[in-house]
């Protein structure tokens, strides 16, 4: 398609981009999404499929992690945990700013994984997505820089579960990860059962980073996972998801000491009065 012909019509043509390097990545990893804890992978099964949702087609297998594994996941941070808070803010610093730079080098990679997977277009996974994930880690690699200094009465949670949707895979994950790790806790995360491919991939940036076993750990797999997690012995619960699910987590964890962060469904309602320019409004709200 000509330049000129894009500026007539207006339509984009075809993103060079291809799933050749994704499919790899996955063949080269079993062909299975699966837990990483304390540094490593596994045990993989497959429990459930993982489709690309614009074809149908399997992408990969998933292991439900069960309790056991999710209780492994926590006694991993748990013992990382207050070394990597000892460590200092600058020297997670560095460590955060290596897993941005790796997630630079990857971001093609990053961004063709989270298009098969959620089935979003490229263009809206690789200029926007991929690159705010990014971003985020470098923003909180320089509050850990600056805690000394600008956030000496700043102190560690802990260990924090941490629980994403299918909607912004890497970008949930990041606004999850980067602050927490940034302070100076220790995570353990659980992907949206649909969409547990980039965390898979950024597990292993992880490894590359130098990230101390423990310090993050990913588990995968559906709400029985999710539940072990809200139950097992983690100081912190940050959820993103839909109201039914967060009304759930709210009564699990409500005579309990876990503190808890919940971003639910119908958070942002729209409201119009009587004298309101309706054609505005609607314009605004679509």
């Amino acid at each position: 398609m000509s330049i000129e012909t894009i500026f007539d019509t207006m339509d984009y043509g075809t993103a060079p981009e291809d799933s050749t390097i994704a499919l790899k990545w996955i063949a080269d990893h079993g062909g299975i999404s699966g837990p990483y804890i304390n540094g490593k992978w596994g045990p993989f099964r497959e429990d459930l499929l993982v489709c690309n949702p614009a074809t149908g087609e399997k992408l990969a297998g998933m292991t439900i992690s069960s309790a056991t594994e999710v209780a492994a996941a926590v006694a991993a941070a748990r013992k990382a945990q207050p070394l990597w808070e000892a460590s200092g803010g600058p020297a997670r610093a560095r460590v955060l700013y290596a897993i941005a730079r790796l997630m630079q080098k990857h971001a093609r990679l990053l961004s063709v994984m989270e298009s098969l997977d959620n089935g979003k277009p490229i263009r809206e996974s690789r200029d926007i997505d991929i690159p705010l994930a990014i971003r985020h880690f470098y923003h909180h690699a320089g509050h850990a820089q600056l805690m000394p200094t600008a956030l000496s009465d700043r102190v560690a949670l802990g260990v924090c579960g941490q629980i994403i949707p299918w909607n912004f895979p890497l970008l949930m994950l990041a606004w999850k990860i980067a602050p927490a790790l940034a302070m100076g806790n220790t995570v353990v995360l659980k992907p949206a059962e649909y969409t547990p491919m980039t965390a898979m991939l950024f597990a292993d940036i992880c490894t590359q980073a130098g990230v101390p076993p423990g310090v993050v750990n990913i588990i995968t797999g559906d709400g029985n996972t999710g539940e072990a997690l809200v139950a097992s012995e983690v100081d912190k619960i940050a959820f993103t998801g839909s109201t039914a699910v967060g009304r759930k987590i709210q009564d699990a964890t409500a005579t309990s000491s876990k503190s808890l962060t919940l971003e639910l469904g119908g958070k942002s309602p729209y409201i119009v009065f009587d004298d309101a320019d309706i054609d505005s409004a609607i314009e605004g709200f679509s």
